[in-house]
């Protein structure tokens, strides 16, 4: 799941359905927090971690990091623990051959503010030419979309709902599942190696 801006009512619902689904894990790739409702960041916080979700940091988690960090007025008990929580995440995660990011998969601060999907494929394939990883899921562009990596070339295609895409191991694949926000969220079946787009409406 990923780009939830600030929005409890939709990420429950993501949430719900994917472990309906059978999810045994759930990641969150960044941007549960809203820049502009910056008042709704401790409650998504408290629902990811009560749900043991474990989340990368987006650009507007980042922003609200960055408001606390600099806020004029001690912070209280809240602050202080949403604070601790924001800093302590990490721009990407790794699984075996998978990473998940909120955008570009690297460790700098650029990762997060970089849209993989510009509408054509030259900064997917510069990804691909920078990384090894066979699988990358992320957010971001809110718009769901896969690249397929095969042959040095990229192709950019439309993901529809409702149908599993097998992710063939001869090829590599950059998945941006879309937004909750939106109404979106992907889940990914690792024995059959098929990423399903879900929609929650």
């Amino acid at each position: 799941i990923a780009d939830s801006h600030g929005d409890l009512e939709a990420t429950r619902q993501a949430i719900g359905l994917l472990k309906r689904r059978g999810a045994s894990l759930l990641i969150h790739l960044g941007d549960f927090c809203d820049s502009v409702r910056h008042e709704r960041s401790a409650a998504m916080i408290s629902l990811l971690r009560e749900q043991g979700i474990p989340a990368v940091k987006g650009n507007n988690d980042f922003a609200v990091e960055n408001r606390l960090a600099g806020s004029r007025r001690p912070l209280d008990a809240d602050g202080i623990g949403m604070l601790a929580y924001l800093r302590d995440l990490p721009l990407v995660r790794v699984r075996e051959a998978i990473r998940f990011a909120h955008s570009l998969p690297f460790d700098t601060f650029r990762a997060f503010y970089e849209p993989i999907d510009t509408g054509g494929t030259d900064r997917a394939k510069r990804v691909f030419d920078q990384t090894d990883c066979s699988i990358l899921f992320c957010g971001h562009s809110h718009r769901p979309v896969r690249f397929r990596y095969a042959g040095g070339r990229v192709t950019r295609m439309p993901v529809e709902p409702g149908r599993p895409e097998v992710l063939e191991g001869a090829a590599r694949h950059i998945v941006v599942v879309g937004a909750v926000s939106d109404g979106d969220c992907a889940l990914y079946d690792e024995e059959a190696r098929s990423c399903e787009r879900l929609r929650t409406g």
